[in-house]
């Protein structure tokens, strides 16, 4: 059995280097859903990336052997003097989102068109879009940052919001069971875990802002009289761009799948894996009886040294 050596690649503003090359201490990764992945790099007094600039372009690729795989594409965001060396810090290639203020109003059209719309207006390429829930209206102000608009929109279509490798935005529905992504071994891949139960909030009941379903489609601007969830044991949700009532009911079905995820939760410390992101299903085999055998990646942090090697820490839930 051959043990390959953790490895990793920094390119930045178009040279590209060995962990060795550029005298990289140590690394660290952060990746999660709805935020921007963000990275954090130690370097040597004597590292040639010493003459870094503030908005160099980055690319981190992390693996073993020698072609190990892009995990971040974005741009220098800080170059700190500390004791010993310096430190990089880099925010990925959706970070303009949340620069970037527009105003623009929506209606009728579907979450995916206005998504691909504010991307492109913060000139940040789309990765996956996958949202067909139609807003009636949707209105877009300087007030609140695209990001922040964006992040309504993902609880408005239940979807969730990822940075892709390639620096691109993926905004898509959150993955289900029973086919997992991964594959993590107890006593291989997993070096530490911990899993339980947890109280989940209850999940709120939505119903439509306007009368388009009492009322009919071309009465959609007209304000439902008498909005009722018809439960006084949990929330009420009315989002006013929602007016009929096949939208709500379907926000209704993913808040609830939502809940019965948050249900289960804990973290895992594994065996480096470049490949593991954000929303990942992951089965958990020959896992003591009555553990999970299937959860999700919510956050996952990539750390890279020379004391313990490569390993990833995630932060997961149920599946539902």
């Amino acid at each position: 059995m051959t043990l390959l050596r953790p490895a990793a690649r920094l390119t930045v503003a178009g040279r590209a280097f060995s962990a060795a090359e550029g005298a990289v201490r140590g690394l660290r990764l952060q990746l999660g859903l709805g935020t921007h992945d963000a990275v954090t790099i130690a370097l040597g007094p004597q590292s040639p990336l010493g003459d870094t600039e503030v908005d160099a372009t980055l690319e981190v690729a992390l693996g073993y052997g020698d072609d190990p795989a892009v995990v971040f594409t974005g741009t220098v965001a800080g170059v700190e003097k500390v004791p010993g060396g310096l430190l990089l810090e880099g925010l990925a290639a959706t970070w303009p989102l949340s620069r970037t203020r527009v105003a623009q109003s929506y209606v009728q059209q579907t979450v995916k068109q206005i998504v691909e719309d504010l991307l492109g207006q913060a000139e940040v390429d789309a990765g996956q879009i996958d949202a067909s829930l139609k807003l009636f209206a949707f209105h877009v102000d300087e007030r609140r940052t695209v990001w922040a608009h964006i992040q309504t929109l993902a609880r408005l279509a239940a979807c969730d919001v990822i940075c892709a490798p390639d620096g691109t935005l993926d905004f898509h529905p959150p993955r289900s069971g029973p086919t997992a992504d991964h594959t993590l071994r107890h006593g291989a891949d997993l070096v530490r875990w911990s899993l339980g139960p947890r109280q989940a909030p209850p999940a709120p009941a939505v119903v439509p802002y306007g009368a388009a379903s009492e009322e009919g489609s071309e009465k959609w601007h007209v304000l439902l009289r008498e909005p009722d969830g018809g439960s006084p044991d949990k929330p009420t949700l009315v989002p006013a761009a929602l007016r009929d009532r096949d939208g709500a009911r379907a926000l209704e079905t993913a808040l609830g799948k939502a809940a019965e995820r948050s249900a289960t939760g804990g973290a895992l410390l594994v065996v480096g894996n470049a490949e593991l992101r954000p929303g990942d299903v992951l089965e958990l085999s020959d896992m003591p009886a009555g553990e999970p055998h299937l959860v999700r990646a919510t956050a996952i942090t990539h750390l890279l040294d020379g004391a313990t090697g490569f390993r990833s820490a995630l932060s997961v839930e149920g599946v539902a």
